[in-house]
């Protein structure tokens, strides 16, 4: 049976050092090379990148010009729908184990009015040997404590050791000649329109419960045989403002366009179980299942659960209207929407 307690990324917030952090990260990815979950491991994946920063430079932009090309790579058809994927090793031991997932084309409309204003330009630098990793923009919501960010990794003499998960996901693994991560936990994912050989671009969800000061987001490059030597962007978040987010459950439930949070302890659930059902509900009668486990579908792109705080974040594989939501479904008890916000 599925159990996505290990597809779960779970802390608290006791904050241990950045080096214990970066081991937890090397060692949660020398597990997770194996067994190919595409899913959070029951491990902080975080790093507190406690390093100096690289010369920084302002770039030209790419794709931040055009929001809409930028949000297709987060949100539109950038891998295929899937039924999921379940495989076994000639030992009958489960070694893929993906729940169904659907991408769907970027509304553009709704992209260009609740997302594309909030989008900022970053345009900073940090360069490790032969590669350079330039942050190009990012968005950020305080409400839900989640946000995107789109940077790219170019070396001219090719960009290798990663690797790609069907549904897009990307990640180093320890034996990787270089790596690049962020100091929130994060899950990154392939733009494949966009990737060539020598220039990987990569657009990560994250969530910052973990960070101490989370407007000090922080985008590293370096070693991968040696995840204490690395170059660092910093990357200042806004501190308040965001997409247009709705509240459901007296405040237990925040949505925004890009995620959801949810106070466990408030709706009466623990925070010891994972949450095996989250169905967005539209006006019109349509629904965006988030998470299913009796149905094996999984359509976040990343799963945070801060277990001191009783919170648990999941961001989006699509915008979400929240002007045409009308309830959503958690653990079989509907909260209903009751003042949608204004577009």
């Amino acid at each position: 049976m599925f159990d996505k307690k290990t597809y779960r990324e779970a802390v608290s917030s006791l904050h241990a050092s950045g080096e214990i952090l970066r081991e937890v990260h090397t060692m949660t990815h020398q597990i997770r090379k194996p067994f190919k979950l595409s899913r959070a491991i029951a491990l902080a994946a975080v790093v507190a990148a406690l390093c100096a920063a690289a010369a920084v430079a302002a770039v030209g932009f790419v794709r931040y010009e055009n929001p809409t090309n930028m949000l297709q790579a987060f949100f539109g058809k950038n891998v295929d729908s899937h039924e999921g994927i379940v495989e076994y090793n000639e030992y009958g031991k489960l070694i893929t184990n993906m729940p169904a997932w659907e991408r769907l084309p970027l509304d553009e409309s709704v992209a260009q009015e609740l997302v594309a204003p909030y989008l900022f330009a970053v345009g900073e630098q940090a360069v490790y040997g032969d590669y350079t990793l330039t942050v190009e923009a990012g968005l950020y919501d305080p409400a839900v404590g989640a946000g995107l960010l789109y940077y790219k990794v170019e070396n001219p003499n090719g960009v290798s050791g990663y690797e790609v998960f069907p549904d897009g996901e990307l990640w180093w693994p320890a034996d990787a000649p270089v790596f690049a991560m962020t100091n929130a936990a994060s899950r990154d994912y392939l733009d494949t329109a966009s990737t060539t050989g020598t220039t990987l671009w990569l657009c990560t969800y994250f969530v910052t419960d973990f960070i101490t000061d989370a407007s000090n987001l922080q985008v590293s490059i370096g070693d991968g045989q040696n995840r204490l030597d690395m170059a660092t962007v910093a990357v200042a978040l806004p501190e308040d403002g965001g997409p247009a987010s709705v509240e459901l459950a007296d405040g237990a439930i925040t949505l925004s366009p890009i995620g959801i949070r949810i106070h466990a302890p408030a709706l009466g659930l623990p925070v010891d179980s994972d949450i095996d059902q989250i169905v967005l509900h539209y006006a019109d009668g349509s629904d965006y299942v988030l998470e299913d486990e009796e149905a094996f579908v999984s359509n976040c792109t990343y799963s945070f659960l801060d277990m001191e705080q009783g919170a648990f974040i999941d961001t989006f594989n699509r915008i979400v209207d929240t002007t045409a939501l009308a309830s959503v479904t958690i653990e079989g008890s509907d909260y209903p929407l009751l003042t949608p916000p204004e577009r």
